[in-house]
């Protein structure tokens, strides 16, 4: 009985927490003097962000919706909202992004309303706790899940299991929080722990992971059980993209592509793979765009291109030979073999 009052108060908490932090910020914007108020969002959740706005409007304010999906928060459309004559942003699903190479995030003023997925992740972790076989664990995850974070870590702590809490990484707010281009919440204890607990489904961000050489145990509220992402998973992906460089290393014609979304702009990046190209006597053309989609980029006659954009874009590409900039430091081994 106890057990079913815990699992009813944690449906009942999940399907409040996105309300109470709404009424959050909607506070905070209520002491602000402010007219219009944009507000954007990922796919999956444009309803809520509809029924958001409708809350905005009751508030008296005047609202904008950009209609372009967000992949998270390093795409900020702030500039969009304050062309259309918001003061200030709210930008729902994700957590503050600290843009790695110190670049502002925040020219207009931004409200960060992240979304807390409603499933039962903790009813996976008691029912298959057992099949995690290390004793010290990692604790991470995604933004959706991270409000239960500390609930998972007394959970596993109460079942014997010593239990490391992540950091945040370079580009993260919240201890434990792994980005798709950040999964140094992981990286900063993988030396303290045998294995990784991850909060969250989906392969992309445990592979990221599983770049310490860990095993990750996903708790996957979504396919209702624990599987286990392998360590190195993304050795295979960093193989080819290697090869990739050898096979085009005495192409003369060389593009670097990046975005005009803030938290994907990485100029310093970009000049850091320029000098490194024009060293080794290539011809280089920078290509900046906002969204990136391959088709854009074919007809420039450009060899092989080099990301220096989101990190995630390397492996979406098919017709294009497309790397990160990892994979430039093989010609260097290139040149030292001849």
């Amino acid at each position: 009985m106890e057990t079913e009052n815990v699992r009813r108060q944690e449906d009942e908490d999940r399907s409040k927490f996105n309300y109470e932090e709404f009424e959050q910020v909607l506070e905070e914007i209520k002491k602000k003097d402010y007219d219009k108020v944009g507000l954007q969002g990922p796919d999956g959740i444009k309803k809520q962000i509809v029924d958001y706005a409708s809350q905005l409007e009751d508030e008296g304010l005047e609202t904008v919706i950009i209609g372009a999906s967000t992949f998270g928060a390093c795409g900020i459309a702030d500039e969009k909202a304050e062309r259309m004559g918001a003061d200030a942003l709210i930008h729902v699903g994700h957590t503050r992004f600290l843009h790695p190479e110190g670049d502002d995030m925040d020219d207009l003023n931004v409200y960060y309303l992240p979304y807390r997925e409603d499933r039962d992740l903790m009813g996976v972790l008691r029912e298959h706790y057992g099949e995690i076989e290390e004793d010290t664990i990692g604790l991470v995850g995604v933004t959706q899940y991270m409000d239960r974070a500390e609930r998972a870590r007394e959970f596993l702590r109460d079942k014997g299991y010593e239990v490391v809490e992540g950091t945040t990484g370079l580009r993260t707010t919240e201890p434990g929080q792994v980005l798709g281009c950040d999964a140094g919440a992981a990286h900063n204890i993988a030396e303290k722990v045998d294995a990784f607990v991850f909060l969250g489904s989906g392969h992309f961000h445990p592979s990221q992971v599983s770049e310490t050489g860990k095993k990750v145990y996903v708790v996957d509220p979504y396919e209702e059980h624990i599987w286990i992402e392998p360590p190195n998973s993304l050795d295979d992906e960093m193989q080819a993209e290697y090869a990739r460089v050898i096979k085009y290393k005495d192409e003369k014609k060389w593009g670097i592509v990046t975005s005009s979304k803030k938290g994907q702009n990485y100029r310093q990046m970009v000049q850091i793979a320029k000098e490194k190209l024009e060293a080794h006597g290539k011809d280089v053309y920078v290509f900046v765009e906002d969204r990136i989609f391959e088709p854009d980029y074919k007809g420039f006659g450009i060899d092989i291109f080099v990301n220096c954009a989101c990190p995630r874009m390397t492996k979406d590409w098919q017709d294009l030979a497309f790397v990160s900039t990892d994979a430039l430091d093989m010609l260097d081994e290139v040149d030292i073999k001849h």
